[in-house]
């Protein structure tokens, strides 16, 4: 399993007039996690954009526990169960940095699309897979 955690606050910006962050942008607190995860994995953006694909996001699910508030800081956590599907489906927790309460769970599937032909990839595509395996192996050699 790969896993990826980053810390943010919750920003002025982003709260409602209930003084809680509004709920659409917990998917951008699971894009930040996951932008990290695929950093780490070499498939980030600008990557998969040289390799001729892209990764849209085909479904997501979020379930709320508990409001993240002004100033909050969390922590949030992308992780994948198997890299080698057809489909790259991240699971997401979003964590009280203070106590370390659960406040939201969630989940994005994306698939691979080439993207000149814009055909979805049944299989991880073969120079992804590879990308992924090199930068796994670069991971698990580096001292922590």
């Amino acid at each position: 399993m790969h896993r990826t955690m980053v810390k943010h606050r919750i920003p002025f910006h982003d709260i409602d007039i209930m003084e809680i962050a509004w709920h659409g942008h917990y998917l951008k607190y699971f894009e930040l996690a996951r932008t990290q995860f695929c950093i780490e994995l070499g498939i980030d953006w600008p990557t998969l954009r040289t390799l001729g694909f892209a990764m849209p996001v085909v479904k997501v699910e979020v379930d709320y526990r508990k409001p993240l508030c002004y100033n909050e800081e969390y922590l949030v956590t992308a992780a994948c169960d198997d890299l080698f599907l057809p489909a790259l489906t991240l699971k997401y927790e979003i964590v009280s940095a203070q106590n370390g309460n659960i406040l939201t769970r969630g989940f994005t599937k994306q698939l691979y699309l080439e993207t000149h032909t814009k055909e979805i990839q049944f299989a991880v595509p073969e120079t992804i897979a590879h990308r992924m395996q090199s930068h796994m192996r670069l991971n698990e050699a580096s001292p922590k």
